[in-house]
């Protein structure tokens, strides 16, 4: 069994490798550029964390044909020459994304109508590009984002109330651009793809209302802890004192058109091209999953021991791939993400089975507010951790699922890789 799992082991890193230095998915935006015919000048913008990989492509194929440009990122980066690069933070937003987000508006509201503005959005974008309404201060929104983030809700359900406490988000930015023409260019990272909850939405109608942030906020009991700033936003929301975020049904931007680009799946099929070629037996999530942390890794490894018991359909040796977004509720004041904790969760699950590993990881190079991307486990990490008087349950019970991989070597470090399609999961059995 030990040589399985260090073949395990060798196979799942080399898969790390190969996406971080653009292997196994590269990003090619060429042929929705190619449909674009501009008109006037053309101005590009946008914001997350893949957005600064999105307008060196827009560079190379519009080259001088670019009036200017600005985009908010993590980390600022050179070698752009017509496209300017702010910064902004993330999870949270900070001072940099606010004053970020204000040169974006005024660029937008000083476009002239007949131009082209091509924007360039992927996931970060909520915290990237946010500007705080009137009366919240930007260490009240960082208090109310990291409590949604902690509280167990979906990303559909944080991005609802994230898209009520923001200048530029649910349409807003695209209400400025209403009569230009607007090509939004967005790579998925939420499961279902909609454009309505990708990095808050900003240039998409939404038909969300203040009286469903309410909603969010009361069902996952956060609305007698968020700020006393936001709570009266969101009443005076409700009770019509300011008016909803642009609606679809309302208004229909005519010149607005959408392009939303599904990156995991496309990573999912050359991950499994490449299992299938070492000799594994494939088999593949058809969607992206949406579910609480440990129920969907309760579900990945009883799959993965139905296998290895040859009660599943599958033979050995066999490759099971998933990828979507999970929840947590953060109870304990540990370090981690979600990878990690999955991966965690993983290696309780499976501790003693033979020969299953697995493989955890945060496209974007970043799991949590930590420096790893996720980690790699198998049937023996549990038990090695107890013959070290580590406990997994303790840190699980902590969520501090990223001192436990770091005490086990199982940590997986990328470094932001310009890219984010959600999660992905690749279990090896056999």
């Amino acid at each position: 069994m030990k040589q399985e799992l260090k073949r395990h082991r060798e196979i799942l890193e080399k898969l790390v490798q190969d996406f971080a230095s653009g292997g196994l998915f590269e990003l090619n935006l060429a042929k929705i550029f190619s449909g674009i015919k501009v008109t006037g000048n053309l101005w590009v913008m946008g914001a997350g964390k893949a957005s600064v990989a999105m307008a060196q492509q827009a560079e190379e194929f519009f080259g001088d044909e670019i009036k200017d440009g600005i985009i908010i990122a993590p980390q600022k980066k050179k070698g752009l020459h017509h496209i300017q690069v702010f910064e902004g933070t993330h999870p949270l937003p900070d001072a940099d994304s606010v004053s970020s987000s204000y040169e974006v508006l005024n660029m937008a509201k000083n476009i002239p109508d007949g131009d082209t503005v091509l924007f360039c959005l992927s996931g970060g974008a909520s915290a990237l590009l946010c500007i705080p309404p009137k009366g919240i201060e930007i260490e009240e929104l960082q208090e109310t984002y990291e409590l949604l983030l902690n509280s167990g809700a979906s990303i559909h359900q944080i991005n609802v109330v994230r898209k009520h406490l923001s200048e530029t988000a649910g349409g807003r930015l695209g209400e400025v651009l209403s009569q230009h023409k607007l090509i939004s260019v967005i790579l998925s990272d939420v499961p279902g793809d909609d454009p309505q909850s990708i990095g808050s939405a900003p240039t998409i109608p939404d038909l969300s209302t203040y009286k469903e942030a309410f909603q969010i906020l009361k069902r996952f009991s956060l609305w007698e802890k968020t700020p006393h700033s936001v709570r009266i936003h969101i009443s005076k929301g409700m009770h019509g004192d300011m008016p909803e975020n642009p609606q679809s049904t309302e208004q229909v931007w005519t010149k607005h058109r959408v392009e939303v680009i599904s990156g995991a799946k496309t990573l999912v099929q050359t991950i499994s091209k490449a299992l299938s070629e070492q000799g594994f037996n494939i088999k593949t999530a058809d969607e992206a999953y949406d579910e609480e942390l440990r129920k969907i890794s309760k579900k990945m490894c009883s799959e993965a021991i139905s296998v290895l018991s040859k009660n599943h359909s599958m033979t050995k040796p066999a490759a099971l791939i998933y990828f979507g977004e999970s929840t947590v509720e953060v109870k304990g004041d540990g370090k981690g993400g979600r990878n990690q904790e999955l991966a965690l969760n993983a290696a309780i699950s499976i501790e003693g089975q033979h020969a299953i590993s697995l493989l955890s990881l945060g496209t974007d190079g970043m799991d949590g507010p930590t420096d790893a991307a996720g980690a790699i486990i198998n049937s023996e990490t549990a038990l090695l951790a107890r013959k070290q008087k580590v406990n997994p349950e303790e840190y699980l019970q902590k969520n501090d699922s990223y001192h436990f991989h770091e005490k086990l070597n199982t940590l997986v470090k990328t470094g932001p890789t310009g890219n984010n399609l959600m999660d992905i999961q690749v279990i090896l059995v056999g």
